[in-house]
């Protein structure tokens, strides 16, 4: 990589950082929830940064393999469904679909008790 310290990620968390602990005291409590939405975003992109290429590789090989095209995507696979070449009675659609909804919300919110509930 070209770029120096601080990385998007390191600027990322300083920015969340500062909202957390310099600002969240500061502002009126209508705003607090605004400000949380924020910090949610910043930690979305965060973790997007960080896993989202590794976790898109892992349900893109499932996903051209159950396909059996090389430039399969959730479109295809959708096509597949509604024009039922593929139901839910396939072992391989339902550990696909599974995979993707985890990895989906390992970014989207890893906190959700449901998710935590799955990666056990």
């Amino acid at each position: 990589m070209i770029f120096d310290k601080p990385d998007s990620v390191e600027l990322l968390d300083a920015v969340n950082h500062f909202l957390n602990e310099k600002i969240k005291d500061e502002i009126p409590p209508h705003l607090a929830f605004k400000l949380r939405i924020v910090e949610n975003v910043l930690n979305i992109v965060s973790r997007e940064i960080t896993l989202g290429e590794k976790l898109s590789n892992e349900v893109i090989k499932d996903l051209r393999e159950l396909t059996e095209k090389d430039t399969a995507n959730i479109k295809d696979l959708a096509l597949l469904i509604k024009e039922e070449k593929l139901d839910l009675q396939n072992e391989d659609l339902k550990n696909l679909l599974v995979k993707l909804s985890k990895n989906k919300i390992s970014i989207d919110n890893p906190n959700y008790s449901t998710f935590k509930k799955l990666i056990d």
